[in-house]
């Protein structure tokens, strides 16, 4: 026999959790619900995102690239509605900011927003701490075991690879980290070095031209 109420129950433990992007038409805005963002390398397969499973991934051995994507719980603004917000690498660049600044990005108030209206652009990220006195941020769920479910990946590969920080030897490669991204030790020529007009005409067996002004 059903049992009826007139409220939903507050032990619901696996509420549904929607994946979104960035939309082309206008900004998003949330709230971030994780302590930490949550990212890995991933393929564009069949329409959809998914992990990269090296060193066994089939994606990888037929040709496909991967790009990392960086993942966030959020609470989004004005629905209140509690979503996996996606984003590459470059447009989490400010979220590890965010999170090296305040030691979390959770109570993060943040706008995405794609340039040029594009479905492909480029997308923006903009933060600030949120005004939590206007909300209570609900108790964000194990990020990590959301995107397995989407995945339809066992969770303890992805535990190992975050407790062990470094990849496992199985499947999905999981951490709570970007890869670091060192910049090109910039080299410079010696000024000695650069040959002279003259130089450059001599060697091309022509004379140079003495202009007098």
């Amino acid at each position: 026999m059903p049992n009826f109420s007139s409220v939903p129950p507050s032990d619901v433990r696996h509420p549904g959790y929607r994946l979104v992007r960035t939309p082309s038409n206008r900004p998003l805005r949330g709230i971030v619900l994780s302590e930490n963002m949550v990212g890995c390398p991933t393929h564009y397969v069949s329409n959809r995102t998914v992990p990269c499973e090296r060193p066994n991934c089939d994606a990888c051995q037929n040709g496909i690239g991967w790009r990392w994507h960086g993942y966030v719980l959020t609470l989004l603004d004005p629905t209140n509605e509690s979503v996996i917000f996606e984003c590459t690498a470059t447009a989490a660049e400010n979220f590890a900011n965010y999170h090296k600044r305040y030691g979390t990005t959770r109570g993060c108030f943040f706008q995405a927003t794609r340039l040029n209206g594009k479905t492909n652009g480029r997308v923006i990220i903009q933060t600030k701490p949120a005004d939590l006195t206007k909300v209570t941020l609900p108790k964000p769920q194990d990020l990590v075991k959301l995107l397995c479910h989407i995945w339809n990946v066992a969770p303890n590969q992805a535990e190992q690879a975050d407790s062990m920080n470094k990849p496992p030897h199985g499947n999905i490669v999981l951490d709570r980290t970007r890869p670091e991204m060192v910049p090109l030790e910039p080299t410079y020529q010696e000024l000695t070095d650069i040959p002279t007009v003259g130089e450059l005409l001599k060697a091309n067996g022509r004379k140079p031209k003495i202009h007098v002004e």
